[in-house]
């Protein structure tokens, strides 16, 4: 029952929107000429006639396999900057989580062998200390 009442509210609700904004709506003045107007009395500018556009010259197979060359060259060099930076972005998402994993790798076995040389050099103080020692008792 209270869901078919608020459906009632909101019903009400839209429609005296719907009415406030057309009552609110103001015609156009009449006095505004529309394009077909403008076309049929004539009132457009006159556009003067220029000259007639040259037929194309027809081209020589040498000079068409040139300007294929000259596109493919002037392309090439529009579209490398972007081909460069699309494989530079392809090579970094792919190398980049392969360059961590090395260095993870490099750190751990750095680690060790820095561990190991401060264990050997700590042994080598430990037994020159306690010979030492022993010489003088």
């Amino acid at each position: 029952m209270a869901d078919n009442d608020v459906l009632g509210k909101a019903d009400a609700l839209l429609q005296r929107h719907r009415a406030a904004r057309t009552a609110q709506r103001a015609e156009p003045p009449v006095e505004i000429p529309v394009l077909t107007d403008v076309v049929a009395e004539g009132q457009l500018p006159a556009v003067p006639p220029g000259p007639a556009p040259a037929p194309a010259p027809q081209l020589s197979e040498e000079e068409l396999v040139r300007i294929e060359h000259d596109l493919r060259l002037e392309l090439l060099g529009l579209l490398g900057p972007e081909f460069e930076r699309l494989v530079e972005a392809k090579v970094h998402e792919r190398l980049g989580p392969k360059v961590e994993e090395i260095m993870g790798l490099t750190r751990k076995v750095l680690e060790a062998e820095v561990r190991a040389a401060v264990r050997d050099a700590m042994a080598a103080v430990i037994t020159a200390e306690a010979a030492r020692l022993k010489g003088e008792g």
